[in-house]
């Protein structure tokens, strides 16, 4: 009887580690392509615009449920030094037996320059 309930408890934790990998691995992909489309949309060879990148950004996050809100992206324009930031953040978190929940910070910053000297 014991042998038993050792082999539950073994099943019990091999199958928490596999669900919170799963979900720690979605949350990570979804912050990778949330990244590279910023990369993509405010990259010095790109056609958009970059008052519209924050707005493309929260179409794409809320497509794909990610929890971006609009006070979580910003852009800083520098006329003076000839560059423009990007900077986005956003936690995220999976949520073990509706009881306790694991968090992860997420953030993004990309410096593009624009202007010569």
């Amino acid at each position: 009887m014991g042998k038993f309930f050792l082999w539950l408890v073994i099943l019990f934790v091999i199958g928490c580690s596999i669900y919170l990998s799963v979900n720690w691995i979605k949350i990570r992909l979804d912050y990778s392509s949330l990244e590279s489309e910023a990369e993509r949309l405010f990259g010095p060879t790109s056609d958009c615009p970059y008052e519209q990148v924050p707005e493309l950004l929260l179409k794409m996050a809320d497509e794909r449920n990610i929890p971006l809100r609009q006070d979580g992206v910003k852009v800083y324009v520098d006329e003076w030094d000839g560059y423009r930031v990007l900077q986005f953040g956003y936690v995220d978190s999976i949520l073990i037996f509706n009881f306790k929940a694991l968090y992860f910070s997420f953030s993004f910053v990309d410096t593009v320059f624009f202007n010569s000297k």
